[in-house]
């Protein structure tokens, strides 16, 4: 048994987990995707050169996440638990 190396207190209720390979949005290449039922966003975890987490952003979706996939297309696709669930996909902000 060995001790993890990231943990959220309070928990996020992490579901669905991703890797982000892709062209389409070229700084998430790499990070780790994990979706929140109870942070309501997507954690996106870049790991350092010795493949632990080295920094933590969020992208805010606003509703319970269900599952994160990174799709053939290379968008990054989010799908909400809710009675009228939402599939959701994330694009780069323009600008």
């Amino acid at each position: 048994m060995a001790d993890p190396v990231s943990v959220w207190t309070p928990s996020i209720a992490a579901s669905g987990l991703a890797v982000y390979r892709g062209r389409v949005m070229p700084a998430l290449d790499g990070a780790i995707l994990a979706g929140g039922l109870m942070s309501e966003d997507v954690r996106v975890i870049r790991l350092g050169s010795d493949g632990r987490p080295e920094r933590e952003t969020r992208i805010v979706i606003g509703e319970r996440v269900r599952d994160v996939r990174v799709g053939p297309d290379g968008f990054v696709y989010v799908l909400t638990d809710a009675e009228a669930g939402k599939l959701l996909r994330l694009r780069p902000a323009r600008g």
